[in-house]
């Protein structure tokens, strides 16, 4: 009797146990794109070439080349996410623009295109996440992040919030890269 018991006891605890596991492994449900990587943008996908008259100048510390962003271009596009366009400019004056997506949650960038001193713009093969660094040329990319893109909770800031943190920004000034 005392061993039927035990053999009851035993059956009744694990019959219980067994629907509470299941549930707590039902519990994850996954967003719709949490593992899908977005699409490729191709020609069609491109801006326009930035305007001079958009452009306002990143104060980048330690770099050789003068950033710009388009004000114009500016565009939340998701809870964490903001695409635009920036412009380098190097002392002898060569330009090159790139349309990209900053990633305030995860802290990394997608580019989707380039274009040279007039364009238009030429969308990159691999067009992949990569983290943004605190050096080198992708030292902007953390500025854009740390001072202009994010609010709270890593959330992306509003194109109006954005644009009041640029006002104080400096307008591009054709001749100030080449002195």
């Amino acid at each position: 009797k005392t061993l039927l018991f035990i053999l009851l006891a035993a059956l009744s605890v694990t019959s219980q146990a067994k629907p509470m596991f299941d549930e707590e492994e039902e519990q994850h449900i996954p967003r719709v794109d949490e593992n899908l990587q977005p699409s490729v943008i191709d020609a069609d996908g491109m801006p326009e070439y930035p305007l001079d008259r958009n452009l306002r100048q990143l104060n980048i510390r330690h770099s050789d080349l003068i950033y710009y962003v388009d004000l114009a271009s500016i565009l939340p596009t998701k809870k964490n996410n903001v695409r635009l366009v920036t412009v380098a400019i190097s002392a002898s004056g060569a330009r090159t623009a790139v349309y990209e997506e900053l990633d305030c949650g995860y802290r990394r960038y997608k580019s989707y295109g380039f274009a040279g001193k007039e364009g238009p713009f030429r969308p990159f093969k691999i067009q992949e996440w990569k983290p943004v660094i605190d050096s080198g040329s992708g030292r902007y990319r953390r500025t854009l992040l740390d001072n202009y893109l994010c609010g709270r909770f890593a959330d992306a800031a509003s194109r109006e919030e954005i644009l009041s943190r640029m006002q104080a920004l400096k307008p591009y000034q054709p001749h100030a890269n080449q002195d």
